[in-house]
Order: structure tokens, then sequence, then C-alpha cells
């Protein structure tokens, strides 16, 4: 398929199951959905439901004990084709074998000749990530549930590395839709305008693992009720969220389920960016590290009509609302959502045998630092700094340790006095 001067066209089954549907003598008529790319070089065929009416018109099968030999696979295909209407579309002939061996036959139009084509097969589960076996083990990954609180530009890239990295179970949590301004640097694209980004994004993770177990919730995080049940059970959460509200939310329901939760969050114009890992009851917590929250919240982003007008009074117009949503390069924000998606496969994978293991030493730090240019809190650092391992410099991450502060209301336990403890048992006697 790959080897050089192959020349022939592509045809693509994208169902795990495809050649046992057409085996399947008891599904009945087999309807077919059929996408043609590049003038006829590359066909994506997928079994539809066979409920329809009609008759199909642009796929034939056959399904044989065993292949016939290739030089009869031209002269039987030419017979099969000859059952379908003739169109001035793209038709396809497919012989299977019970032993799951294929073969294909693309006729582009009626007046043009019958070829054989390549076949290719969605892989199976083993199959699908070959490419990283000997570094990180799927089966490490495959049931472990990651929470993705935030599809924006850094939370759909975040959702889309960690199904690559072979994570098989999602929760996604949003209620926006793609709009216009997100389209530059989101994941996602122009035939995605106006959709759901919880359905967008369930639909890029089954593209890249149609094997993986995707919830949605297309709720606001900050209703805490639903936010509690959502959360229930995950392994991890990623917290690429948008405002200071949601993530203080987000801490303190973490702590109260015991979920290791990992915060990403760009400064203005994206000059750089944090990330925060937290571990309930083992270190600090984001309000640890955030105790002044008004301070957390002036230095954030802002990077939508929504979080803008969210954070201006009612008496502000729209036109100055929208003034102040602040614009930012994808390139600077993919550093930190990159560094949240490490982090997590760190511990996601802590204490298993894999490569990542090395990390765990590496990454002990719960916070880091990043900067992408010398601007805002970031201005101080000295021009020849990234040539320089002395000073502060540009595109680096600096690890930073910290400890539980002893007075922080949300991840400390109360403490209360044996005389109270008495006091209020005995109240009621």
């Amino acid at each position: 398929m790959s080897e050089e001067g192959d020349h022939r066209k592509v045809v693509c089954f994208l169902q795990p199951n495809f050649t046992d549907i057409l085996k399947n003598k008891e599904a009945g008529e087999k309807r077919f959905s059929v996408t043609v790319f590049d003038d006829c070089d590359t066909i994506h065929i997928r079994v539809e439901s066979s409920k329809q009416d009609e008759p199909e018109k642009r796929v034939v099968f056959k399904v044989f004990q065993e292949l016939p030999p290739c030089t009869e696979v031209q002269e039987i295909a030419s017979s099969l084709i000859s059952n379908l209407p003739a169109l001035d579309e793209p038709q396809i002939v497919i012989l299977v074998s019970e032993d799951d061996h294929v073969r294909a036959c693309v006729r582009p139009k009626s007046t043009e000749p019958l070829e054989q084509a390549a076949v290719l097969r969605q892989p199976r589960r083993s199959q699908l990530y070959s490419r990283s076996r000997g570094i990180l083990e799927s089966g490490l990954l495959e049931d472990r549930k990651v929470a993705v609180v935030g599809l924006g530009s850094g939370g759909s890239h975040v959702a889309i590395e960690l199904a690559k990295a072979g994570v098989g179970k999602f929760v996604l949590v949003d209620y926006d839709r793609i709009e216009l301004h997100n389209i530059i640097r989101h994941i996602c694209g122009l035939s995605d305008l106006g959709r759901l980004k919880t359905n967008v994004m369930r639909d890029r993770i089954l593209d890249k693992n149609p094997f993986a177990e995707v919830q949605i919730h297309n709720t606001n995080i900050n209703n805490l009720d639903d936010a509690r049940r959502i959360l229930k059970g995950c392994d991890v959460v990623m917290a690429a969220t948008d405002n200071i509200r949601s993530r203080l939310n987000i801490n303190t329901l973490s702590i109260e389920l015991g979920i290791p939760t990992f915060y990403g969050k760009c400064a203005v114009r994206a000059a750089g960016g944090e990330v925060l890992r937290v571990r309930p009851k083992i270190g600090p917590c984001f309000s640890c590290i955030y105790a002044d929250a008004a301070m957390e919240a002036s230095a954030e982003e802002m990077s939508s009509f929504r979080q803008a007008r969210e954070a201006n009074p009612p008496y502000v117009g729209d036109d100055e609302v929208k003034a102040t949503i602040q614009v930012g390069l994808s390139s600077d924000i993919i550093p930190i959502a990159n560094m949240l998606v490490k982090l997590a496969l760190v511990e996601l994978c802590r204490g298993k045998d894999s490569a990542l293991a090395t990390l765990e030493k590496d990454l002990e730090a719960p916070y880091y630092m990043w900067a992408n240019r010398r601007e805002q809190q970031f201005a101080g650092y000295p021009p020849d700094g990234f040539h320089r391992f002395d000073q502060p410099g540009i595109l680096r991450w600096y690890p930073m340790m910290s400890e539980r502060k002893s007075d922080c209301k949300t991840c400390q336990d109360m403490e209360a006095s044996a005389e109270n403890v008495d006091f209020f048992s005995s109240s009621g006697r």
C-alpha cells in the first residue's frame, strides 16, 4: 500500500467490524454510505441502516468461502457491477472471504473501466497504538477515565492529545458552541461552525480512537450538584476553563472527591501561562497557590465575548465589552496544553511500568510557569535569557515547589477541640 509507485485508488472501510457486517446474512439487505475524495483517488465506505426503500446503487459485494485468485477478480467484479445502474459517480465492488480477506474494485464512472483498488481497514484495538509501543502501552490507559472541563483552544487540544496517547474513557464538559472567532485557534474548523463543542470533540476523539467511550455534558460546571455527579468516578480532571469561579469550584469538588486535577491558564494575550497539578490532601490545592483569587482573576485572558460580558458590569455596552477580548496565538496556547497532557499522562501511569516513569522525579513540582514573550509579568526577563541558564528566559518551563497552606479553607481539614466535641455531642441530652 505504501510502496512507491503504487498508484491504485484506495478504498477505506471505516467500521472496525465492516467485514463481519457484510458476512452477517441475518442482517438483511445492506445500504452503504460512500464519500469520495480527491477526484476519486480515495473512497470511504460505511455500512448504514438497511431501512431504505431504494435499492443500493453504489456498492455491490459478495462473500466467498475463499477469495478467488487475483486473475479471476476482475472478471467476477465486472459481472457483479453489471447489476448496478449506470451512474456518473464512483461505484465499488467488494469481495470478502469467510476468513476475512478482502478485495475491492472501483469504477469511477459508468463510461470508465473497472480497476482494482488498494484496501485500508479500520485497525483493531491492538493495532491502533502500535507507534507508541515501548514508550506508553495503550493498555495502561484504555480503562482510565479523564474529565476535560472546558473545550476551548486549550481544552480541545488536551482532549485530542490524551486520545492519541490511548486514554479510553472521556467525560467532556462545556456548554458553548463553535463560533467564528474560535476557528483560528481551535482543533475544530469551519465545517463545525455552530455545533456544540462537546459534540464536535466527541467526534474528533472517536475519529482518533473509535473504541473510546465518550460522555458529553452540555452544562455549566458551576452547577455544583451536576458537577459532582459528572466528575465522580473520574481518574483525573483537566480544568481548562476560562474563569476563576469555575476553577475554584472544580478545586472544591476535586478535593471532596479525591481526584487529581490539572489546571492550565494563559496570561493576558497568551504572553505566557501556568500549569498546576493538585493531588488532594498531598500537595497544595488551587486555593493554596492562588490565595488572592481577585489577583488571579485580573491576570487571566479574556478569550470570549461570554467571558468578557460576565466580567463587565451591565451598563458597559457590548461594543466596549468586545474591545476587552484579547488576542492570542494558537502556537502560544499549545505549550500550556501540552504540559497539561504530559503531567496528566505521568499521573495516570504513576507506579506503572512505562517509559514515563522516569518523569515522576523530573516533574515533582506542583506548579510550572512558561513565558512566550517578554511582556506583561514577563517583561523583566533579560533579552538574552533564552541563551543562558543563570537567568529566566522565554520558551522555558520553570517548576516551583510549594506546600499546602495551613490556613487554607478549601483543603485543610477543620479541627475541633475536645471541649467542642463534648459540648455538641451532649447538647441534645
